[in-house]
């Protein structure tokens, strides 16, 4: 699509609107398309209302429900979500139409209320919407207050236009209704059941012309008002919402009616958007595509959060009930706080101050509403999505900026609160100083972000120093041998390991993008690869510097589970999911700011565009974009938590950012020749280093040069801190037949005690293997050195025989990253629990499992089985059925039963079931075989694709 045309398409819709110089470098459309997952239409900055065209009814390309390559609208619904992974929103779904009126959306043949639409008649820009329905030429266009939305549709002459309203559209329907207030007014509730498990939203409409009759469906969950075709064709209608009650959307209705005046509303929008746009003044008149790609990205961090509460100051909390706020205060939602936390907070703290400020009050309230800070809150539930907490290092952050605006006491009872609660595997973690894959799934990630929550906590509180010890014990996971972080079981690292393995270890990740998680510490990091050992036939280039160099330049194969939303691939390198934001800036610290360039401008080439697919990946409330700004003014936040920022690759030749009643803040580039390149930065007439500080008033100057030998190769020091990592076992098998071989290690050879059995027996110094033949509990630490200081805690690791009587036989092959400790798994003793993530599982993906099983003598069997599990939101289904045989010679198998089940995929909790056969003869030989379940059905998520079967344990009983 031409930019240009659509301006002069809405301008002539429209009116004689003079758009502002920034609105009219928005592109709506920019990241509609591909993942991103955003969508075209408007709203107002941080509104509540995002009214915009629904186009897809399911599915994980579908979760703001649009997208770029659909035909069809089946409505415009007045709440969207903006670059999520998971589906939500898109309440109250209105649609005009003409002719036969219809409650089904899509229907045979296309005979719903559902419409085709082209492209080509299909525009948007903040604040607009429009488009041209086909099926009856109906022109709809669509704008915004912070609390309505308005719409104006015109039908064509010899029409008959009606209007439905949908309250079953997309998410489950709990309850909901119709109240008819007037012959143009019409209220009404939804609550619903998806991410959000209890949303509550409510409406009231009132249309420009009265209705002159009305429709119900069966269940009285949709309505349809029919109309007289007006003179001109024209029916507006503006529809307020309120998460509180019908009331308060009155009230909302008549503090911010637009009497059915559409342009005045669009205008009114505009300059808001201007307003908040024009903060980032950038002159460049050479990069305008640069600059729509700014300005769009700026447009999608204004998307998120959306203001929650009524004009009368009433909101519904955290605990469900209705709270009366203040205004100058107000309540907001929609916090992606895994992915905003590293980008889109500081930017807003940088920004919009006012508004961070307020997304900071909204956190500390919800903290006294339900005694935790959020997770990731959604209309008032808490989803729990994603791991860590990080509410913190956003509220952190946001007090040492300015301290003076919030209770230092509540902040530190908030946080101290929140630790102490054991989500995200913190009861392992302060236990022992890392999460175990046996414990928590996910246990290298959740240790590393659990560090930086601790790592801002101790900001708040220097003095306690278990604050300040946590936030280093992600290094507890750093194995020395290979110089990844990586899943320890039983204290021992889990093998084997391949580093661009995505498993359930790591968050949407591999071992390659958690490298470099630990942002509050790159120094840490640093040290740890100054340890890794080296084979003999390697060169010593365990260094940041080489380390990066080998992320970017590996392939960009990857193995183990597909996970769609690692995208945007330079190597191992994934642009398109958080944890990699900050890596290319880690050049600087190494004293490669030539490199941290050459990286940074390869990614904002290569994944920002003018185009439906100009992201690479999910926007994530404006994570996405947030990088994109910061980055396209030159620097960036790679610690979110203390203010500071590394340096960058500007992308225009000068900005300006004018936050109202602060200084501004200029940023000056001076490029003389094509092959120049940033040396340095100064800061009001003084170079600095990275990290540095930016303050209102700053003045900064990128210095550049055409010789690189001149650009600044000075690597950045910090202080070593004295933190002690946990020893380990380098070497001994869980579960063994005859004997083990147990050694311990520790990454600094420093002396390690044990005692067997139990902690109070006899403490021995380590000082060579130990050979394990009978089950055994060991315990050990460091040696204790300073006789001053308490001991370290006992880590605990467990070696047990495996059980006899038997083996088995894999006749199939698992899942490289769910082998549950490898081909003899199914027959250890070891049971794993309803989390198929917790390492005890063995994982089969879209093929049946083939056992056989020799017993060590012959014998009357009393009962076979086999444990599988369920968990359909994870693809993973019980097998059709397990059909058993036996035999006496291994070669001639007697059929013994078929085994089915009743249980229906269509359950929402994790469960498990043992499949059972009796009463076998006497035999040697056994044979299982579990058939797969299929494709998954049309209702799930992932219609089409394939199942899981995942086992553990099977169990032969011997009869007496």
């Amino acid at each position: 699509m031409k930019r240009n045309f659509s301006l002069i398409f809405l301008w002539v819709l429209v009116g004689a609107t003079t758009f502002g110089q920034y609105v009219q470098l928005v592109n709506p459309f920019i990241g509609t398309g591909g993942h991103g997952h955003t969508f075209p239409g408007p709203t107002t900055p941080f509104g509540m209302v995002q009214l915009g065209p629904d186009t897809r009814l399911e599915g994980w390309d579908g979760c703001s429900g649009y997208h770029y390559s659909d035909s069809i609208i089946y409505g415009f619904s007045h709440t969207h979500l903006s670059g999520t992974g998971i589906p939500d929103y898109c309440d109250v779904l209105i649609m005009p139409s003409s002719g036969d009126p219809t409650f089904v959306n899509l229907g045979v043949s296309g005979n719903g209320y559902a419409s085709t639409f082209s492209k080509s008649k299909e525009n948007a820009s903040p604040g607009l919407y429009q488009v041209e329905l086909n099926k009856y030429q109906i022109q709809a266009k669509l704008t915004t207050t912070p609390r309505t939305g308005l719409h104006e549709y015109t039908f064509p002459k010899g029409t008959h236009p009606w209007i439905i309203i949908d309250l079953k559209h997309r998410d489950k329907l709990i309850q909901g209704g119709f109240t008819i207030d007037k012959s143009n007014e019409i209220s009404g509730y939804r609550i619903s059941n998806s991410w959000a498990k209890e949303q509550h939203i409510y409406f009231n409409l009132i249309t420009s012309m009265p209705f002159y009759k009305v429709q119900y469906s069966a269940d009285s969950m949709q309505l349809i008002c029919f109309f007289e075709r007006p003179t001109d064709g024209k029916i507006v209608l503006q529809c307020a919402i309120s998460p509180v009650d019908m009331e308060g959307a009155k009230k909302n209705l008549n503090a911010e009616h637009m009497h059915f005046n559409f342009k005045k509303a669009y205008e009114a929008n505009v300059k808001t958007w201007e307003s908040m746009l024009s903060r980032i003044r950038i002159q460049d008149e050479q990069q305008l595509t640069k600059k729509r790609i700014f300005y769009t990205a700026l447009y999608h961090t204004l998307m998120h959060p959306n203001i929650y509460q009524d004009v009368d100051g009433r909101f519904r909390g955290m605990d469900k009930k209705i709270h009366q706020g203040d205004l100058k205060k107000p309540r907001y939602t929609v916090f992606s706080l895994w992915d905003t936390y590293r980008a889109a907070h500081p930017l807003y703290e940088l920004i919009y101050p006012e508004y961070n400020q307020l997304f900071v009050e909204t956190f500390l309230e919800q903290f006294k509403e339900c005694g935790r800070l959020p997770v990731w809150e959604l209309a008032g539930n808490e989803t729990y999505c994603m791991i860590g907490n990080h509410s913190i290092p956003v509220i952190v952050n946001a007090y040492l900026n300015h301290p003076k605006k919030y209770s230092k006491h509540l902040i530190t009872t908030a946080i101290q609160k929140t630790l102490n609660q054991n989500f995200s595997g913190l009861e392992f973690f302060n236990k022992q100083g890392f999460i175990s894959s046996e414990e928590s799934s996910e246990s290298v990630s959740k240790t590393i972000e659990n560090s930086l929550d601790y790592y801002a906590a101790s900001l708040m509180n220097p003095v306690d120093l278990n604050l300040k010890r946590a936030a280093y014990y992600y290094k507890n996971l750093f194995n020395p041998d290979n110089g990844f972080f990586q899943a320890k079981l039983n204290q021992k690292f889990i093998t084997p390991f391949a580093p661009n393995e995505v498993n359930q270890h790591y968050t949407e990740a591999n071992a390659w993008h958690y490298m470099f998680g630990a942002h509050h510490d790159i120094e840490g990091i640093k040290q740890l690869l100054s340890h890794q050992r080296m084979n003999s036939s390697e060169k010593n280039t365990a260094s940041l510097e080489n380390k990066l160099d080998e992320l970017f330049r590996s392939s960009s194969e990857m193995s183990g589970r597909v996970q769609s939303d690692i995208t945007g691939l330079i190597g191992q390198y994934a642009h398109g999911n958080e944890p990699s934001h900050h890596v290319g800036y880690l050049y600087n610290y190494c004293g490669r700011y030539d490199k941290t360039q050459d990286i940074l401008q390869h990614i904002m080439d290569s994944f920002y565009l003018d185009a439906p697919d100009g992201l690479c990946g999910n926007e994530d409330c404006g994570q996405m974009s947030a990088w994109y700004v910061f980055s396209a003014l030159g620097f960036y936040p790679v610690n979110p938590i203390n203010g500071s920022y590394d340096k960058g690759i500007p992308q225009f030749g000068s900005a300006r950012i004018v936050v109202p009643g602060q200084k501004e803040i200029k940023v000056k580039v001076n490029i003389k020749g094509e092959n120049e390149r940033f040396k340095a930065i100064q800061i009001n007439g003084s170079s600095v280093k990275s990290p540095f500080d930016i303050k209102p008033g700053d003045q900064l100057e990128f210095l550049t040069t055409d010789q690189m030998d001149k650009v600044d190769h000075i690597s950045i020091i910090s202080k070593q801190n004295s933190f002690m990592i946990l020893p380990y076992v380098q070497s001994g098998d869980r579960v063994f037949t005859d004997s083990t071989v147990v050694s311990l290690a520790h990454i600094n050879q420093v002396p390690i005690e044990y005692c067997l059995g139990h902690p109070n027996d006899i403490v021995i110094k380590y000082n060579q293997p130990l050979v394990f033949k009978n089950n055994t509990t060991l315990f050990f630490r460091l040696q204790q050195v300073d006789h001053t200081k308490p001991n370290g805690a006992w880590l605990k690791a467990v070696f047990d025989k495996r059980p006899s009587g038997l083996s088995i036989h894999l006749n199939t092959l698992y899942a490289s990253q769910y082998s549950a400790g490898g081909v003899k798994a199914l027959h250890d003793g070891l049971s794993g629990s309803l989390d198929f993530r917790d390492g005890f599982w063995q994982g089969y993906w879209g093929k049946d499992l083939h056992v056989d099983i020799v017993l060590d003598s012959i014998s009357p069997v009393q009962e076979i089985n086999l444990r599988c599990l369920q968990d359909q939101n994870s693809w993973i289904a019980l097998p059709k059925e397990v059909k058993f045989y036996y035999s006496l010679d291994g070669k001639e198998y007697k059929w013994l039963a078929d085994v089915h089940h009743d249980i229906p995929l269509k359950t929402e909790d994790p469960l498990d079931y043992t499949f059972k056969a009796y009463d076998i003869p006497r035999t040697k030989y056994l044979r299982l075989e579990a058939i797969n379940y299929g494709q998954l059905p049309s209702w799930h998520i992932g219609a089409g694709g394939d199942t899981w079967i995942f086992a553990d344990e099977i169990q032969v009983k011997l009869k007496q």
